[in-house]
């Protein structure tokens, strides 16, 4: 990315937000400060005022006398995160299920069934994030969607193989929200946010 010399601190926190979401850097692994200064040729001071946002938005670790760190997620804070997650999914289905957007649901099940398996990350995330939109409630929508940003992070440790399955999981639960089966879909939903958290958690131990 190339830095020009406008709002740096913003340009700096966009580069690094974008590279820890996509996790072209590991969990755990130190940003260096000076490092990253030197490669865009720019001050130490905008790159430490983005790692500080970073931080503040709980994607970076600040250890004093130490450095920047991207987030790691111990198994307690994974289950935390998932559910969470789960109470304001099924919250949002439960009472705002006749608000979601039939039409771009309509367009997820075409992406599911026939799209590129590199984009289902986006497609999943995006499903989700319809159910939680369909709310009347801004606070909620709010709050879900900065706690969506640690969940973008956590779901790249799920394999292809666990996206194969989750994928008929989602054509099914889209099928409810189109035909009105609203019961069924709460039930599809349920199960498939229980075995996301049984995923991340094997695959955390397993990387411990």
């Amino acid at each position: 990315m190339v830095i020009n010399k406008k709002s740096l601190t913003d340009q700096v926190y966009t580069m690094l937000k974008e590279k820890i979401l996509s996790r072209d850097v590991e969990l755990g692994e130190q940003l260096n400060t000076r490092e990253i200064a030197e490669e865009h040729g720019i001050s130490l001071m905008p790159v430490r005022d983005a790692l500080r946002r970073l931080a503040n938005e709980d994607l970076v670790e600040n250890k004093p006398r130490v450095g920047f760190f991207v987030k790691n997620f111990s198994e307690a804070e994974v289950n935390d995160i998932l559910e969470v997650r789960k109470m304001h999914e099924l919250y949002c289905l439960e009472n705002y299920f006749n608000n979601i957007d039939r039409e771009v649901i309509a367009d997820l099940k075409d992406k599911f069934e026939n799209g590129h398996k590199k984009y289902f990350t986006s497609y999943d995330l995006k499903l989700h994030k319809e159910i939680i939109l369909a709310a009347d409630n801004d606070y909620l929508i709010d709050s879900y969607l900065k706690m969506i940003n640690h969940y973008t992070m956590l779901f790249s440790y799920l394999n292809y193989k666990r996206s194969e399955t989750s994928r008929q999981e989602h054509i099914d639960l889209i099928d409810c929200i189109l035909n009105g089966e609203q019961e069924k879909a709460t039930e599809i939903l349920y199960r498939h946010l229980d075995r996301v958290q049984i995923a991340e958690d094997a695959e955390i131990r397993k990387r411990a």
